[in-house]
């Protein structure tokens, strides 16, 4: 197992300064909206832990829960539906074996040909 935190670990050294995938900007910056809409649905201040009872626990209709858990579904659902099959498994295997991430999308017309180098 590694552990990024441990100086001698040279694997998890690697993990951390791998590019992150087109996949995985995509899903952080969806996880980042979802979580914007759940504040703003359960109308809270933050979803951060700030180490309070009072500020960390809130009552919660059960109606709220629900809707949250089938927005969080079928915004999973389609979320892998156009990202699941764009790139295939060939590149989650990539990735899962430990080869470097691809940093730029199959489909060339997807490419910002302004920050790319036409040679490649």
């Amino acid at each position: 197992m590694t552990n990024p935190h441990d100086p001698h670990d040279t694997h998890a050294k690697h993990h951390l300064n791998r590019k992150p995938s087109l996949d995985a900007l995509a899903k952080r910056h969806d996880l980042d909206e979802e979580l914007e809409w759940a504040t703003a649905e359960l109308l809270l201040e933050t979803l951060e832990t700030r180490g309070r009872d009072a500020l960390d626990f809130h009552e919660i209709p059960v109606s709220a829960i629900r809707d949250i858990v089938r927005h969080a579904f079928e915004s999973g659902y389609r979320s892998g539906l156009h990202a699941g099959y764009r790139q295939g498994r060939s590149d989650a295997c990539d990735e899962a074996r430990g080869k470097e991430a691809r940093t730029q999308p199959r489909n060339p017309d997807l490419v910002d040909r302004a920050t790319t180098d036409p040679t490649t």
